[in-house]
């Protein structure tokens, strides 16, 4: 899995030169190869709402009435905010996702953090930290 991910983070990279059929392809082989079980070992907070497969990293905090699923990656150290929904996404790990997000076949990148509420994207790269949504670092492919 550690090999297809370097493999992600490398799109990520290049996002801007990332044609929506390779962006699509790259996520869904993906989750359709590697979140084909639940790993949902340990995680700080509330128990999600979970549609199946999802993929929970170590040291993950889990914030009121979250839904997960189906195909979820969620790495190390990340914090899900409450009320967010996530769905055929990877979250790679030390993510600090805002309140009332709503995530749909989106990639963030690791060390992001985003402190604000009311979001929904899909077919986006997030990456970077912000406190509010206009200086969001995103590429989106519709």
């Amino acid at each position: 899995m550690k090999d297809i991910l370097e493999s992600i983070k490398d799109l990520i990279v290049n996002k801007e030169n990332l044609t929506i059929e390779e962006f699509k392809r790259s996520l869904k082989h993906f989750l359709n190869n590697n979140i084909t079980k639940n790993r949902i070992k340990e995680y700080i907070g509330d128990f999600p709402s979970i549609i199946e497969p999802v993929f929970i990293g170590d040291n993950v905090t889990i914030g009121d009435d979250v839904l997960l699923g189906p195909n979820v990656y969620i790495g190390d150290n990340s914090v899900i905010g409450d009320y967010d929904e996530i769905s055929n996404s990877i979250i790679f790990n030390n993510v600090r996702l805002g309140e009332i997000f709503k995530l749909d076949y989106c990639i963030v990148d690791k060390d992001s953090e985003f402190n604000f509420n009311n979001l929904t994207l899909k077919n986006c790269i997030l990456s970077g930290k912000t406190t509010n949504k206009k200086d969001l670092n995103k590429k989106c492919y519709e």
